[in-house]
């Protein structure tokens, strides 16, 4: 037999432990194993190829005389060599588009939206980052007198976000002045990323031989006192968090009160998030891959949504290792995705 057919039949076994396992949560025998398994087999070749997965360390078993669960390991190269994600029906695809695309008056509604999709298509929590701050885009700011002395400041972002502030200023400024001051940022400040702007000004101020040195000073001025630019805290939303407790494999208080601490104080979340921004895939990280020990019993799977080529924020699942990956990879994907095409429409 050549050593390619070897690979696929082992392939094929351990496709079947990870498929049986994640569907019952019960460890797989040799003779489910031959039962599921097309190619005809006899039980001494399937127990020897278990016994070679299990010495490479992809499936494990918790006592003598049980079946084999999945590893870590064995996950990620079922994932990595094996799996073949699944695709969305025309219904299911029909449910996404209907749901995001109803009305809206902020943007928490539509990150909520997506989350409980998500929660559905894959009978998993979802988590939902808002946009991250640093990866916002100028796209306009107003600067209107509300008092004589204070001033309503509403900036406008390529995302469809609003940001707004009410400061005091030491003088009267004239609502004329205020409008040259917004149409001189507007056409200077045009495409930058929030976080470049502060030393975008900065450089300008500095910068004797610009004509218009009078105007950034004025401008950078007032966007200091009124605050709108400082970053606002990051976070994200977690739908259906039901189904996490619902798993058996979170049956203990010790391992679900480890998750819910995790979730419930966002940091470690949002830093795996945060660290897969730039991912154009999907990105899975499966138990012991994750950096933070609360959540080592857990897998998540994400994929980003942008503006134009800009990733800008996540849409994700965390549920136990025992997760239909295939499941999970395409409906992050296509939720993704059409939440970009739904930013792209309402920037516009």
């Amino acid at each position: 037999m050549a050593v390619s057919d070897a690979i696929s039949r082992r392939n094929k076994i351990l496709e079947v432990v990870v498929d049986s396992y994640v569907s019952t949560a019960v460890p797989v025998g040799s003779l489910a194993v031959s039962k599921k398994i097309r190619e005809r087999l006899s039980p001494a070749t399937i127990r020897n190829i278990m016994a070679e997965l299990e010495d490479i360390g992809y499936i494990t078993h918790p006592h003598t005389s049980a079946g084999r669960m999945p590893t870590d390991k064995g996950y990620r190269y079922y994932v990595d060599s094996i799996m073949e994600p699944k695709q969305l029906t025309a219904d299911e695809k029909g449910f996404v588009e209907g749901v995001l695309n109803q009305e809206a008056d902020e943007l928490e509604d539509l990150i909520r939206r997506a989350g409980k999709i998500i929660s559905q298509l894959t009978g998993q929590a979802s988590l939902v980052s808002f946009p991250c701050t640093k990866r916002r885009t100028f796209k306009r700011i107003e600067l209107i007198p509300a008092t004589k002395t204070k001033i309503y400041a509403l900036l406008f972002t390529a995302q469809g976000l609003v940001k707004h502030s009410i400061f005091e200023v030491h003088e009267v400024i004239e609502e004329s002045e205020l409008s040259k001051v917004s149409r001189f940022l507007n056409e200077e400040l045009d495409g930058l990323q929030l976080n470049d702007i502060a030393g975008h000004m900065l450089r300008k101020v500095l910068g004797e031989s610009d004509p218009f040195q009078y105007l950034f000073k004025e401008a950078s001025e007032l966007l200091n006192m009124s605050h709108i630019l400082d970053e606002s805290e990051e976070r994200f939303l977690l739908e259906g968090a039901h189904h996490i407790i619902e798993q058996p494999e979170f049956r203990e208080a010790e391992k679900v009160m480890g998750l819910l601490k995790a979730l419930e104080g966002e940091d470690e979340i949002l830093d795996i998030m945060q660290r897969d921004l730039n991912e154009e895939k999907a990105s899975i990280h499966i138990g012991a891959e994750n950096p933070f020990d609360d959540i080592k019993d857990c897998s998540i799977v994400m994929s980003n949504y942008r503006i134009g080529n800009q990733n800008i924020g996540s849409v994700g699942v965390i549920g136990p290792t025992r997760m239909d990956y295939s499941r999970a990879v395409r409906a992050v994907e296509y939720v993704s995705n059409s939440f970009s095409n739904l930013l792209a429409r309402l920037s516009e």
